[in-house]
């Protein structure tokens, strides 16, 4: 019975890596390289690993400073095991790859790669002790990861507090993690366009917040970056001349804040508010990850409604009852309860 209930946790641990693989999965974290005496630590390393079936994956991992830098590698048909409680353990195992530098081929010979992915807390831990080459001495890379999550779909962008704007497609990367015993998120915000604002075509610049903490009041990961010393890159396209191209701080005297709301493992709404440089207006943008489109808009009286609460929210990403007059999106469409 205990070998059914252990291949049944094995099943599903699978099953649920495999949803969450839209290609490699991404983590990323801090990592240690060592070589004879020396240490290297790097604060943030992305590595990547792809399932191949049930008992073995491709782990690629970045390029590591040591005596000299080496290239990136992925180590292929990395073996491991699906445990209880949604562990994925790699036990000590041998491998060997190669790389191709400046055109010559050198070979990397692993005496041993072990670790654990775990999906409790979305981390990957991977120790990895190997030759680079012709280099005489072995080297040892550790690295402890968190899950990358991709999500997309559109968002609402309010300038001003006037002009609203759409973008029917962007993809916004979370990253949870243990910091001691603070669960902490990283956000991406990516890069998109606006078309046809009162400024003309505007592209909005990527950049990362980081340490997002729960906010009960909030009801969500909450951070103010306002004094983070974040820069984006905003550039206006008006009549077919560029009126602005540059990189841009965020004003520290503004509201400059982003919040992120889950439901279970999911993400509800992602909202932004913000204000660049001493530009005069604000600017509120507002993903919603329950929603799929949020185009068109209907208006329907408010008992045609046959929803609850939870399946129900406003332009800002929050839940909303049947009483709330105004825009509503339900199941992926704005409606308007008069």
């Amino acid at each position: 019975m205990k070998r059914i209930f252990t291949l049944l946790f094995a099943v599903l641990t699978a099953t649920t890596i495999m949803a969450q693989m839209h290609g490699p999965m991404k983590f990323v974290g801090a990592s240690k390289m060592s070589v004879s005496t020396m240490n290297i630590d790097n604060p943030s390393d992305t590595i990547l690993f792809a399932m191949n079936g049930m008992e073995s994956g491709n782990i690629t991992l970045p390029a590591m400073k040591g005596m000299q830098t080496i290239p990136s590698f992925t180590i292929s048909g990395a073996k491991f095991t699906l445990g209880e409680n949604h562990v994925v353990t790699f036990a000590d195992q041998t491998f060997s790859t190669k790389v191709k530098v400046d055109g010559d081929e050198k070979n990397i010979t692993g005496s041993s790669l072990s670790g654990t992915y775990n999906m409790a807390d979305n981390s990957l831990s991977l120790t990895v002790v190997f030759q680079y080459g012709k280099m005489p001495m072995s080297m040892t890379y550790s690295v402890k990861g968190y899950y990358v999550k991709a999500v997309s779909n559109p968002i609402t962008v309010t300038v001003g507090g006037q002009f609203t704007y759409n973008n029917d497609n962007v993809t916004y990367e979370l990253r949870r993690y243990k910091d001691g015993e603070t669960d902490k998120l990283d956000v991406t915000v990516p890069s998109y366009t606006l078309a046809n604002t009162i400024m003309g075509n505007l592209t909005l610049g990527s950049y990362t917040v980081k340490g997002l903490v729960y906010d009960e009041a909030q009801g969500g990961y909450y951070r103010d970056y306002k004094n983070d010393g974040l820069k984006f890159h905003f550039t206006a396209v008006q009549g077919g001349k560029t009126t602005m191209d540059k990189d841009y701080d965020f004003a520290t005297d503004k509201d400059n804040n982003i919040l992120v709301k889950y439901e279970g493992n999911d993400v509800s709404s992602i909202v932004n508010t913000f204000q660049v440089g001493t530009m005069p207006f604000g600017i509120v943008s507002v993903f919603s990850g329950a929603t799929t489109s949020i185009n068109n808009i209907t208006t329907t009286p408010s008992h045609d409604f046959n929803t609850t609460p939870s399946q129900q929210y406003n332009l800002a990403g929050q839940r909303v009852d049947n009483n709330y007059k105004g825009i509503v999106i339900v199941n992926g469409k704005k409606y308007l309860r008069k």
